[in-house]
């Protein structure tokens, strides 16, 4: 039924918009494995708000922009440190979520008002959820942001070769921390949608989640090694994972062993640009 079809787009909507900002710093040929972390800090710092009896309206700007700063951190180490993503990230996946931990303490929060729930929970004609129609807007943006706009041109010349990038005068340095601060923006929004859909704050929100967000951005045609993508790639790598999961669900497939299906996907996708020319005898 078409009310089924909406509701399992829940499945994808939170990791996918993480999967959106990720895009755009693998674009570059760097990786930002912190952004489930990034969540978790916008989840509590929406409850600190919350609990203070401040508007969302007001609350939304403030979170969005230390999400940013917080991605933007992690650019500065790469671009201008020259330090690797990869390592740089871990090291604040870590951070960021003990972090977390210490603005929204061990035991969580859980009374948020209603309008902090709204964006995560509500439905337009008691059908399609907010959410989704957030997630679909934000998927426009970043597909002009990246396909229809110089500085989505930047990013892919900076991925295919950073080098003959700068020779051209292309600030590699800003630009890649101009993406890494809207990866970290997308998981402010990522966080107030969790709010509504699971109505707790806690350090440990979207552990874990980083294996489909990779393996989605993979999948969607994405280059690992930057310079190529799509964001309808991503989108439609998004509703087949979602529909995946949530057919595991139905089965009853546990945990453990949706785990190892997204990490065979996963490996499969960094192996399809490769294919047989890596076989040698």
């Amino acid at each position: 039924a078409l009310d089924q079809i909406l509701e399992s787009t829940r499945q994808f909507i939170i990791p996918g918009l993480l999967a959106l900002g990720l895009m755009i710093v693998v674009v570059t040929a760097e990786i930002d494995i912190s952004l489930a972390s990034i969540l978790a800090v916008g989840t509590v710092l929406f409850a600190r708000f919350s609990v203070h009896g401040m508007a969302l309206a007001g609350a939304i700007p403030i979170v969005l922009l230390c999400c940013a700063l917080l991605g933007a951190f992690n650019g500065f180490l790469v671009s201008r440190l020259g330090l690797p993503s990869l390592a740089v990230t871990l090291g604040t996946m870590g951070a960021y979520r003990g972090l977390a931990f210490i603005i929204g303490s061990e035991m969580g929060y859980t009374d948020f008002n209603d309008a902090y729930r709204s964006a995560g929970s509500d439905e337009v004609f008691g059908i399609v959820p907010i959410a989704l129609f957030i997630f679909a807007v934000i998927a426009l943006v970043m597909a002009f942001l990246i396909h229809k706009t110089v500085f989505g041109r930047r990013c892919f010349a900076v991925g295919r070769n950073k080098d003959a990038a700068s020779i051209a005068g292309i600030n590699v340095t800003r630009v890649k921390i101009v993406s890494y601060a809207i990866a970290g923006g997308l998981a402010a929004v990522a966080a107030l949608i969790w709010i509504g859909q699971y109505g707790s704050a806690r350090g440990d929100n979207a552990d874990g989640a980083i294996l489909f967000v990779v393996t989605a951005v993979v999948l969607g045609g994405v280059d690992i090694n930057g310079g190529r993508g799509s964001v309808l790639g991503v989108v439609l790598a998004l509703l087949l994972l979602g529909t995946l999961r949530n057919g595991m669900g139905l089965a009853n497939v546990g945990g453990p062993v949706q785990t190892v299906v997204f990490g065979a996907l996963l490996t499969l996708g960094v192996l399809r640009p490769v294919g047989l020319r890596a076989v040698r005898f």
